[in-house]
């Protein structure tokens, strides 16, 4: 006789069932509604991305209208509602319009897949900008400002010109919620679009990230919804802990979201040191450092009851060791004003331990600031700020995967050094590195040190120091936010606070900061394929016209 299934098993596959309806659903709805004459699988990305903005800005106004008053520094409740619907109104009725008009190609090549990731990141930036614009957080001239608070809202960068005291109920949850969502974005992409493209090294041919992540499920469909369960279950259980921290309930929600995304946005101007709490601080600690740790890594140790996973993974491993080293190095190295009994002490260790999670998994979050720590400290955590969290986590930076990656490559090469026949291939635990592989992990680390120089320069001649300029531009690019800051001729500190360096440039600084955040949560290498995808038709007709122009008089050319 066979057994009858057991009740929590029917439920799920009923809720399985219905989200593979809807998903079938929408996808149905958006291929029956794009029948236009315009063949352009980019434009219908970006239009998608536009329409799925406005539901958020809805959500975000009740929000304002429910509780602004409750979260809002100012008291005020209700002005953010009427702006963000009407924004939201505008922003749907133009993207449905125009999608009207296009339609599917039926064949689309891995530079167009990359394209389109940077144009749907650019239809999101647009979005919460133009809600900056419509609510008057931002200046309405402040074009430039706008668009540099929307990529850090979208890329989780914990970098803004706006105090979290100076907004509205509404636009503290679209911050919040935009992070958020920016995490769950970049899971659907992790599992949809890197896997075959092989951004960076991450593929499947050696990258533990997304290999890793095809086999959590027969099908992306399923792989992507344990995911972002997942994700969804981490932001709850930090809002929890938040809350039993003695957090208040909404603030509680609100950071969970910006914890559990590694967005950093906070609603107090002094970021989490404004509750002053040991028990707040620690609950970040531990949601920040969750959100460095790989998610599939993190979803097979639960699903399998096996947390031995985490010690037998190498990537986690030095993850824990780094965060380990810092910590330590960070307490004990000098600085003003601290005696070693105080070095000793729990909560200096605590402030020590927060300040490394915070970086290497590329929050943001703060409870002192930066600056008051000691020179090798600052230059410490500006290279756990190059490095990031690991492989298919939410952190950003370079991955400590190819850290990992790039140092067997190393070592291989002074192998060969010595014993120039040396035939080796490179091994990562059990995963055999391809050459190909290796190459894509050096050229994304050559593009983006590439990249540094230039945009270190932009923010230099836009008001920053060379101390400013260069470390801002790092902590950009890896998506943390906060900065060092150095010292002028009078002794006084060239930017106030750590938080304070986007708020220091001009417009030419804020469009740079910007781009690096968005770069930075792409890769740099999706966004050279963009550009390059960009300006070929430019190049062409340049070389074209050269062309034509030193051709001899009278060849004809069939």
């Amino acid at each position: 006789m066979t057994p009858r299934p057991v009740r929590r098993a029917r439920e799920r596959e009923r809720l399985r069932r219905l989200v593979v309806r809807a998903v079938r659903g929408a996808d149905g709805a958006l291929h029956r509604w794009a029948r236009g004459p315009y063949e352009s699988t980019l434009a219908i990305t970006a239009l998608v991305v536009l329409a799925a903005a406005s539901p958020v800005f809805a959500i975000c106004a009740a929000f304002d209208w429910l509780f602004g008053g409750r979260v809002a520094a100012s008291g005020e409740s209700g002005t953010d509602a009427v702006p963000l619907l009407v924004a939201g109104a505008a922003v749907a009725v133009f993207a449905l319009g125009l999608l009207r008009l296009c339609r599917f190609e039926r064949r689309i090549t891995e530079r167009q897949t990359l394209t389109g990731l940077v144009l749907g990141s650019f239809a999101a930036v647009t979005a919460v900008a133009i809600a900056h614009l419509a609510t008057g957080a931002v200046e309405p001239g402040g074009l430039a400002t706008a668009f540099a608070e929307a990529a850090a809202t979208v890329t989780g960068t914990n970098s803004t010109t706006i105090s979290g005291a100076d907004l509205g109920g509404g636009m503290l949850a679209l911050r919040a919620v935009g992070q958020w969502l920016g995490g769950a974005a970049f899971i659907v992409v992790l599992v949809r679009v890197l896997p075959h493209l092989g951004v960076g090294g991450l593929d499947t041919d050696g990258g533990v990230a997304t290999r890793s992540a095809r086999r959590l499920a027969p099908r992306s469909a399923g792989t992507m919804g344990r995911l972002l369960l997942l994700y969804g279950a981490l932001t709850v259980l930090v809002a929890v802990g938040y809350a039993l921290a003695g957090m208040p309930l909404l603030q509680s929600g609100l950071h969970a979201l910006t914890t559990a995304s590694t967005g950093g946005f906070s609603t107090q101007a002094a970021s989490l040191g404004t509750f002053d709490s040991a028990a707040v601080e620690w609950v970040a600690i531990f949601g920040m450092a969750a959100g460095g740790v790989s998610l599939p890594l993190m979803f097979l140790a639960i699903r399998r009851r096996d947390p031995a996973r985490f010690i037998r993974s190498y990537e986690f491993r030095l993850y824990i060791t780094l965060i380990i080293f810092a910590t330590v190095a960070v307490a004990l190295l000098p600085r003003d004003g601290v005696d070693w009994t105080h070095i000793l002490g729990r909560e200096h260790i605590r402030e020590s331990l927060f300040a490394v999670v915070s970086v290497i998994s590329t929050t943001g979050f703060q409870t002192t600031s930066l600056v008051d720590l000691s020179t090798g400290s600052q230059a410490l955590l500006m290279v756990l700020m190059l490095i990031g969290g690991m492989s298919a986590s939410m952190a950003g930076g370079f991955k400590v995967v190819r850290l990992l990656t790039l140092a067997s490559f190393i070592g291989r090469e002074l192998r060969r050094a010595i014993y120039p026949s040396l035939a080796e291939r490179l091994r990562l635990g059990r995963s055999t590195i391809s050459e190909t592989t290796i190459g894509r992990i050096t050229g994304e680390l050559l593009l983006a040190a590439l990249l540094i120089i230039p945009a270190a320069v932009l923010l230099g001649a836009s008001g920053l120091n060379i101390v400013d300029a260069l470390t801002y531009a790092v902590s950009a690019l890896s998506n943390v936010g906060p900065a060092m800051a150095a010292a002028d001729s009078t002794g006084h500190l060239a930017v106030e606070g750590s938080t304070g360096h986007l708020d220091a440039v001009n417009w030419l600084g804020r469009i740079t900061a910007g781009l690096l955040m968005m770069c930075g949560r792409m890769s740099v290498t999706a966004a050279a394929v963009a550009l390059s995808v960009a300006v070929y038709p430019a190049v062409a007709a340049v070389r074209h016209g050269q062309w034509r122009r030193r051709r001899p008089h009278g060849v004809r050319v069939r």
